[in-house]
């Protein structure tokens, strides 16, 4: 494999083997990145590349082109509504469609996020040309990951997790363990980051000064834009250190967490 395009290859990986191996991808509106595990393993890291270059000629198909053991596709979608699970209704789908504005291109599904609530959500006809390539019905929500491995490492009432992806902020703020806040903003600049998760803060009546904001996606590492901004206003600003697989202790485990939490959450489409 060509090692430019990798952020990492353990050195034990061998394409011999992939039929014990697990794909992670998670798609994005303009871009997927990927992983190869080996249990909870990190074997392979790539690099993020154009959503287009899912089903198209090039070199990211020596990867793709395993016979996986398994193959787990997150979608994140910033078209969506929670449903509490008492209210849910399989039945009552297409009401709840409507208010995403769904066009005949786009593909809707709704499934559990959580032990709680249940999502809807709806991606494009580009993304759903993209996801088609594996098991479409079987796609999960992007952040499912992200958001269940959050709620099984006890976060506390003064803590906002944010995930930055391709200018696009994911909150996320749990109350008594349980999720309370998901929402996603479209940002270009660290000062309209500050202004969507102060905004944020503002709706659940928390004091500003007294909440912790950790941070995780893309954010390279000594790359302290965000850290100085929103420690202008909250009480601190922390790098997510939540693991979930085995990975070496040199990498960015706060940029692996979403894409590597995927394997949490699996079963939740089959629910």
């Amino acid at each position: 494999m060509n090692d430019t395009l990798y952020h990492y290859i353990d050195p034990g990986f061998n394409h011999t083997q992939v039929s014990n191996y697990t794909l992670l991808l998670l798609l994005n509106p303009v871009s997927f990145s990927l992983a190869v595990m080996h249990g909870q393993k990190l074997m392979v890291w790539r690099k993020s590349a154009l959503l287009s270059e899912l089903n198209q000629p090039g070199e990211v198909q020596e990867v793709l082109g395993f016979a996986f053991k398994n193959v787990i596709t997150g979608i994140r979608s910033a078209h969506f509504t929670l449903v509490p699970n008492e209210l849910f209704d399989n039945n009552s789908v297409t009401d709840v469609a409507r208010y995403l504005n769904v066009h005949t291109t786009d593909t809707v599904f709704a499934q559990p996020l959580n032990a709680d609530n249940h999502i809807v959500f709806k991606i494009n006809e580009a993304v759903t040309m993209a996801a088609a390539r594996y098991d479409l019905p079987k796609a999960l929500f992007g952040a499912a990951g992200w958001l269940q491995a959050i709620a099984t490492n006890n976060p506390l009432a003064s803590q906002l997790y944010v995930n930055l992806t391709d200018g696009i902020c994911e909150v996320a703020y749990f109350k008594q363990g349980k999720l309370h806040l998901y929402n996603t903003f479209a940002f270009t600049h660290e000062d309209e980051l500050a202004y969507y998760t102060i905004f944020v803060c503002q709706q659940l009546n928390l004091e500003v000064s007294t909440v912790t904001v950790i941070l995780s996606g893309d954010v390279e590492p000594g790359d302290n834009r965000y850290h100085n901004l929103l420690g202008n206003f909250f009480n601190a600003v922390e790098l997510n250190n939540i693991v979930v697989a085995n990975i070496p202790e040199t990498m960015p485990k706060h940029q692996l967490l979403a894409l590597t939490a995927l394997t949490q959450c699996a079963s939740l489409a089959d629910a």
